[in-house]
């Protein structure tokens, strides 16, 4: 396939045909569209919910923030425990029918804050809509592999939804100002109804996607050198571990920067919302980009190493953004941070959705990206306070800990990742040649 690049018009041109942007961002099966066209919906409605949950349940409801802080806290322990069990689940009901119907369950969750109007009432709430939310990332990521089958079709598919994802959240930033302006409780609660008629709307536009997509099974020779379950699988724990370590990159975008443009810059918060929309517009023109180089295990390990570079790149430009600078040199210092974090980000993102898929078992893929998905919850339980409480105050010493995590957490990835896609290539060679000895 020829190298893309922008040419006149902002169209993408491949062997000299023009092709649209929008096409070259979105998946190229039918089916992978469709799903995209859920996931808009699905970011929406989530962008809808962060940007005003918080300060609805503060300003109009009367929860304290602390309060409001503990519940989030709590919510992500459950973020945490949930996925295993449905994984688990999908076995006896399969994994279409348990994420259609998480996808309601996160509808009714969101609808069900429209009822909230004291603190017990919203713990409730949001441990359950938060438990909903995770336990379904990891079966999205198992739908794309059953839908994409290929490997570049199949990163290049997760790498659409999360761009797909990216401007769906700003569609629900920007209509969740438009309802902040009326200064209105009546309006966030339209909201959340709203949210919750999208969720549905989601799950039915994916039954529309995943509908005939069966899963695939391992051959018994193969199967048999695989772990029993993934508890015991040493390799596949230490990489979902170490890459628990890599993800703390996302607080570092939305907790440590916005602290430290505010109280190591001295700078206006809109600063650091201009950094945030640079994030997501770099992440929307590089991220399908960035998953043509995940080919393998190897090309795979290396685009991890090269996203450590980023994110130890990008601690060095904001280490340097400091008291002492005048504003418009903070500003760009602080720019391109962003920029290599954001670089950083993408890459990770995208080595993460590969070795996870290659390091599963077929036959226990639900179970395995489940236990992998645990870092994402992990980090946001960890990482808010990593950064508030060590890296924000230690400045440059803070940093470089960053930095010495992120090179600690690719190299043991390395280590544990090397040979595991030729043991199971290996294991394949083997039952091929003995189903040829038995012809």
């Amino acid at each position: 396939m020829g190298r893309r690049h922008l040419g006149p018009g902002g169209r993408v041109h491949a062997r000299g045909r023009a092709v649209p942007v929008l096409t070259a961002i979105l998946p190229r099966s039918h089916r992978g569209r469709v799903l995209a066209a859920g996931a808009l919906l699905d970011s929406a409605a989530t962008g809808l919910y962060l940007a005003v949950a918080t300060l609805y349940f503060v300003g109009y409801v009367g929860i304290a923030a602390r309060s409001v802080g503990v519940a989030l806290g709590l919510a992500n322990v459950c973020g945490l425990l949930v996925p295993m069990p449905v994984a688990r689940l999908t076995r006896r009901l399969g994994i279409g029918r348990v994420y259609i119907g998480l996808l309601v369950l996160r509808g009714v969750g969101m609808a069900g804050y429209v009822l909230v109007h004291g603190y017990w009432r919203y713990l409730v709430v949001t441990c359950f809509f938060t438990a909903a939310s995770r336990a379904g990332l990891p079966l999205l990521q198992v739908l794309v592999g059953q839908l994409a089958g290929e490997e570049d079709d199949r990163t290049r598919t997760m790498a659409s939804l999360r761009t797909v994802n990216n401007i769906g959240l700003s569609a629900g930033f920007i209509m969740a100002a438009g309802a902040q302006l009326l200064h209105s409780g009546v309006a966030y609660r339209v909201l959340f109804a709203l949210g919750g008629l999208a969720f549905v709307a989601v799950s039915m536009v994916t039954a529309t996607a995943i509908r005939g997509v069966g899963s695939a099974t391992l051959p018994a020779a193969k199967r048999a050198r695989r772990p029993r379950t993934v508890y015991t699988d040493r390799r596949f724990i230490t990489v979902a571990a170490a890459n628990s370590v890599l993800l703390l990159h996302d607080s570092m975008l939305f907790i440590l920067i916005p602290l430290w443009v505010v109280q190591r810059c001295g700078l206006s918060p809109t600063v650091s919302s201009s950094l945030l929309v640079l994030n997501t517009v770099i992440t929307v023109l590089l991220q399908v980009r960035a998953a043509r180089y995940a080919k393998g295990a190897r090309a795979t390990l290396r685009l991890l190493r090269w996203a450590v570079v980023a994110l130890a790149a990008s601690s060095i430009f904001l280490g340097a953004a400091g008291h002492g600078s005048a504003d418009w040199v903070l500003v760009i210092l602080l720019a391109v941070a962003v920029i290599l974090l954001t670089v950083g980000e993408n890459l990770q993102a995208v080595a993460g959705w590969e070795l996870s898929f290659l390091m599963s078992d077929p036959d226990q893929r639900p179970q395995y990206l489940s236990l992998f998905s645990l870092g994402y919850s992990g980090q946001l339980v960890v990482g808010p306070v990593l950064m508030t409480a060590v890296v924000l105050p230690w400045g440059i010493p803070g940093l470089l800990l960053m930095t010495f995590l992120f090179v600690l957490a690719a190299a043991v990835t390395s280590m544990a990742a090397a040979g595991y896609p030729a043991d199971r290539e290996e294991g394949q060679a083997a039952a091929e040649n003995e189903e040829e000895v038995r012809t």
